[in-house]
């Protein structure tokens, strides 16, 4: 048997990012208005998921919470993640085995999304960025047409359809909190 800390990936292609907005309203009208981008779904009013081609999403937008101001000249909102395409569900568990051979930190994964059904596995870069690889993203063409909609934060299947059953870490503390009131109820 190979060792799993020797696997090396083999992405295709940069996929998606994940930009922090303080207005996400003005920014969405920006890359709609300005960059000509379509809206494909929405996560409550928190975030919005746009694409410039056949991918459900190639940017995402998220609101920060109440509270942040302005950037001063200079200083930008912050990057959540982003992303490559792995080719299937297979390489997908056998970087998560790399990972964890390697002892590099993952963040959230493997699960599956609900906006874009794409798999993913977020985990950190020395600088503590996080990356994403992800599989399976929605396309969307004129013989794959799509209605956008608005997903529930407040669901599993927002966060993950596979109900954590693949998860390799605990949840972030926002989808634990979420169980935490299902088991209270």
């Amino acid at each position: 048997m190979t060792d799993p800390a020797s696997y090396r990936p083999r992405p295709t292609r940069l996929g998606h990012l994940v930009l922090k907005v303080r207005d996400i309203d003005r920014s969405l009208a920006f890359y709609t208005e300005v960059m000509g981008l379509e809206v494909s779904d929405w996560i409550d009013h928190q975030m919005v998921f746009l694409r410039a081609g056949h991918d459900h999403h190639d940017l995402a937008l998220l609101q920060l919470p109440p509270g942040h101001s302005d950037a001063p000249e200079g200083h930008y909102p912050a990057v959540e993640h982003f992303s490559y395409r792995l080719e299937t569900l297979e390489e997908l568990e056998k970087v998560a085995a790399m990972l964890t051979a390697r002892g590099v930190p993952i963040d959230r994964g493997i699960g599956k999304h609900g906006p874009g059904a794409n798999s993913f596995l977020v985990f950190r870069d020395p600088d503590g960025n996080n990356v994403e690889f992800y599989t399976d993203m929605t396309q969307i063409d004129a013989d794959h047409p799509y209605a956008p909609s608005v997903w529930d934060g407040k669901q599993m299947a927002t966060f993950d359809r596979w109900n954590l059953e693949r998860f390799l870490v605990p949840p972030p503390a926002r989808i634990q909190a979420l169980l935490d009131k299902e088991g209270e109820a």
